[in-house]
C-alpha cells in the first residue's frame, strides 16, 4: 500500500481526520468502476472522486437534451457525444489529484465480461444501462464473485430510487468513534456479515411479493419479475401489462406518492428527482467506502428512498433465516417437569 503525499494530504486532511491514515490508503489505492451514468450513480461519481478514489466511468449511450437537464457533469454541447467521455472530463475537474477514466463498451453477456470487470474493487451498474436485463446483472454479479469485486445494482423511478449490494462475505475491522473523532479511539473488533448474491434476490422475488416486505420493495421486485425473462418489454408503452401481471401475481403495493401500477411503471423510464439521486447516491458511496475501508457496519442488503415518506429503508432480501430455538432451554424445561 503506497504511502500518502504531501499534496494528498492537504487535500484530504479532514477525511484523514475522520476515517484515520490506513482508511484513507484504501480509498486511494481502490479503483471502482461505474458503469451507467444514471441515477444515483452521478451523485456516487462526485462523492466517490472526491474522497481520492480511482473511477473508471463506462457508457455506451450518447448525451441527450434529458440527460443535460439531469446530470450535472454535462452541458448542452455534450448532446450527440459519449455520455461517459463527456463527464469524465468535469469529475475529474472536481480532484485534480484523483484518477477518472472512462469507456463506452456495452455491458455483454458473453466471455468478455470477464475481462470487462476485471481489475476493479467494487463495480456499481444502473440497471437501465443494461436495458432493463435483470438477468445480465445477475450474471455480473456472479461474475465479481468470481472476481473477489463487490456489486451494486441500482433502480430509479422518479421519486423513488433502490440499490442492491453484494460484498460477498465482508469482514468489518473496525468502527467510527461514538460522537466523532474527538470521542478517541476504539478498540477494534471484527465482525463478519454475510450477504446473499444478485441470483439469491431474484430466486427470492415470488416470496417478496407475498410476504411482508415494505411496498417500495416490492415495486422493485414487480418489475423484476416482469422483465426477468423478457428485458424488451421494458418501454413505457407496456404499463398496462405490467398492471395486468401485478394482478396475475396477485400483488399491487400502495406505494406512497404513485397512483397505480400502471403509473408507477411509467417512473421507471425517467431520471429520479435531484435530491432522491442526491440521498440515494450519498448512501451509495458510503456503502462502497464501507467496503474499501472495512470500517463500520454496511447496509444488507437493499435500500429504497422515497420521496413521499423522506425515509430510506433498509431491507435483507431474501430474509434471513429465524434461528432455531436454543435447545438446552428446552431440556430444562422437560427436566423440571421430570422432577416434578
Amino acid at each position: 500500500m503506497s504511502a500518502i503525499t504531501g499534496d494528498q494530504v492537504a487535500v484530504y486532511d479532514r477525511q484523514l481526520r475522520l476515517w484515520g491514515v490506513q482508511a484513507q490508503q484504501r480509498l486511494l489505492n481502490a479503483k471502482v468502476l461505474i458503469w451507467g451514468l444514471e441515477g444515483s450513480n452521478v451523485e456516487a461519481c462526485k462523492n466517490l472522486v472526491l474522497a481520492g478514489i480511482a473511477l473508471t466511468l463506462r457508457d455506451h449511450r450518447t448525451v441527450t437534451a434529458a440527460d443535460v437537464g439531469f446530470n450535472y457533469f454535462l452541458r448542452p454541447e455534450d448532446i450527440g457525444k459519449l455520455r461517459a467521455e463527456c463527464a469524465s472530463k468535469r469529475v475529474q475537474e472536481m480532484n485534480p489529484l484523483g484518477s477518472v477514466s472512462f469507456s463506452s463498451d456495452r455491458p455483454t453477456s458473453d466471455d468478455k465480461l470477464k475481462e470487462l470487470l476485471k481489475g476493479f474493487d467494487i463495480v456499481v451498474v444502473g440497471l437501465s444501462c443494461l436495458g432493463f436485463d435483470f438477468e445480465l446483472a445477475a450474471k455480473m454479479d456472479s461474475v465479481c464473485r468470481s472476481l473477489g469485486a463487490g456489486f451494486l445494482l441500482t433502480v430509479a423511478a422518479g421519486e423513488l430510487s433502490f440499490f442492491f449490494s453484494d460484498l460477498h462475505e465482508h469482514v468489518m475491522q473496525d468502527r467510527s468513534a461514538q460522537g466523532g473523532p474527538e470521542a478517541g479511539p476504539t478498540e477494534p473488533k471484527a465482525e463478519t456479515f454475510s450477504f446473499p448474491s444478485f441470483g439469491s434476490w431474484l430466486a427470492a422475488v415470488p416470496e417478496l411479493l407475498q410476504g411482508k416486505s415494505d411496498a417500495s420493495f416490492k415495486l422493485i421486485g414487480l418489475l423484476a419479475s416482469f422483465l426477468q425473462k423478457d428485458p424488451q418489454k421494458a418501454v413505457p408503452s407496456r404499463a398496462a401489462d405490467f398492471a395486468t401481471h401485478c394482478r396475475e401475481v396477485k400483488c399491487e403495493p400502495a406505494v406512497d406518492g404513485l397512483v397505480g401500477m400502471e403509473q408507477a411503471f411509467g417512473h421507471f423510464f425517467v431520471e429520479p428527482l435531484i435530491h432522491v439521486a442526491s440521498v440515494l447516491g450519498g448512501l451509495l458511496s458510503q456503502e462502497v467506502i464501507k467496503a474499501i475501508t472495512r470500517k463500520d457496519p454496511p447496509l444488507v442488503n437493499s435500500v429504497c428512498f422515497n420521496a413521499h415518506t423522506g425515509a430510506a429503508l433498509v431491507e435483507h432480501i431474501p430474509p434471513v433465516a429465524a434461528a432455531p430455538k436454543k435447545r438446552k432451554a428446552e431440556e430444562e424445561v422437560v427436566a423440571d417437569l421430570l422432577d416434578d
